[in-house]
């Protein structure tokens, strides 16, 4: 939290810093519009972004951010106090659910500094960044009104980052952004901006309007290019990893797999079980794809549920709950009904699979968030509620439950680590392969079933 109300004016000093009193990062977005009455702040944190907002004058002002305590944290203790003005509105939402629910337009769509910002894909290989993807950005240029300015700031941690949000920018809009890079000092962390509108003669205007602002915009772009590769495709909702260059394993996941083949063969010594997969008989695979299937779709459900409720503890809530309302529900109907053909659950659960692979989860958005929780975790637990009657029905006929069980936990472990699909192929990818597995079930299944 900066306290830049002081800074103003330059105090005389010729220091790069005191030049670009006036020109922060969060002073800067409300310089690309003659005058923005109505301005959204996506990721607006503690408050940083905002003031820069009303130190510039602008007014009516929505601050969107997903952390509640951050929020708190800025309406106590940012010393310029921005989210006590009677001019800024605070809500507590993820940035694609608000572009989904707000029927409003605005002069002003300013991303802050979302995200991790993280210099590594392996601190961020479950953190789908759904907020810079080809999607979310076509419903930010959406809310703009006419003549309005998308001002988007990214730290460059990573060189393919910039230019993804680049070309993405360029995609979404049809021209190319204005970018220059702000250099991280007392006056905010710095980062890649780039300014954007439907008619790029807006930001044009200003800038001839407003001389210094040029001048210091033309110093920070002889410092620094994007490279342009062209090897980048922009992320997308089914491929949303900001943090990887391209579609590829990271680094992370092999480590993990590693560690976890050491304790494997280490505990099959310990426990002299080093044939216990060679003895496994038709009947132990059809539980252990029932296990991968179950957790590979479990994980797929939780990245996909992210793009409609956020990236928050709340997704997983209400996708394991889904799961357990689904588990219970299946032990009650082969209750009532022991007799149901085990073909017909094999064939709804693979059908609700596939009806999945080509729902478009994002048409649930706008609804208010317990309807579309509700609607989320029925419709992509629904398979569970197939795969637990199956499972059920094919336990009654196990006479080594222990092993059955010990099996299923196994394919549970590797149907949670094929998570990496995603990287290369995306995310809607998981449910093709969820059906694969479970066919193969079905050639295992107990013929007493």
């Amino acid at each position: 939290m900066l306290d830049l109300a002081g800074h103003r004016a330059p105090s005389g000093d010729d220091s790069d810093t005191e030049k670009q009193v006036g020109f922060s990062q969060y002073d800067l977005p409300a310089m690309f519009h003659a005058s923005p009455r109505k301005v959204l702040v996506v990721g607006a944190g503690s408050g940083n972004d905002v003031a820069g907002l009303l130190r510039n004058g602008c007014t009516g002002i929505t601050a969107v951010d997903i952390d509640p305590v951050i929020i708190d944290l800025g309406r106590e203790y940012h010393p310029e106090r921005p989210y006590a003005s009677p001019d800024v509105r605070v809500i507590n939402d993820d940035a694609r659910s608000f572009f989904a629910t707000t029927k409003d337009r605005y002069d002003l769509v300013v991303f802050g500094l979302l995200d991790a910002h993280s210099g590594t894909s392996m601190t961020n290989t479950r953190l789908d960044h759904y907020v810079y993807t080809q999607e979310s950005l076509q419903r930010a240029r959406a809310l703009l009104a006419e003549g309005g300015t998308l001002v988007l700031t990214f730290e460059i941690l990573q060189p393919f980052i910039p230019e993804r949000i680049f070309e993405t920018l360029s995609k979404v809009f049809g021209h190319d952004p204005l970018y220059f890079r702000i250099p991280r000092n007392e006056l905010g962390w710095g980062g890649v901006m780039f300014v954007i509108s439907n008619h790029m003669t807006v930001v044009e205007n200003q800038l001839s309007t407003h001389p210094p602002l040029a001048d210091q915009i033309d110093q920070w772009k002889k410092l620094y290019t994007i490279p342009r590769t062209n090897a980048i495709d922009p992320a997308t909702d089914d491929w949303p990893y900001l943090y990887l260059d391209t579609p590829h394993i990271p680094g992370l996941f092999f480590v993990v797999f590693g560690v976890l083949v050491v304790l494997f063969a280490r505990g099959s010594k310990r426990l002299t079980a080093g044939q216990l997969l060679l003895q496994w008989k038709r009947v132990d695979w059809h539980f252990f794809f029932l296990g991968a299937g179950f957790l590979l779709l479990e994980v797929q459900n939780i990245s996909k549920a992210s793009l409609v409720l956020g990236s928050t503890w709340q997704v997983n809530a209400v996708i394991i709950s889904g799961v357990l309302a689904f588990i219970l529900i299946a032990n009650l109907i082969a209750a009532k009904f022991p007799n149901l053909p085990i073909w017909t659950a094999y064939f709804l659960l693979c059908g609700s699979c596939v009806g999945l692979y080509f729902l478009d989860l994002s048409l649930f958005s706008s609804l208010p968030y317990a309807t579309k929780a509700a609607m989320v975790g029925i419709g992509l637990c629904l398979p569970m509620l197939f795969s637990g009657i199956i499972f059920i029905r094919s336990f009654v006929f196990v006479a080594h439950k222990d092993a059955a069980m010990g099996a299923n936990l196994f394919g549970s472990l590797i149907g949670g680590m094929m998570q990496w699909l995603t990287f290369l192929t995306g995310i809607k990818a998981l449910l093709l392969v969820v059906v694969v597995i479970y066919i193969s079930a079905w050639f295992c299944r107990p013929r007493a079933a």
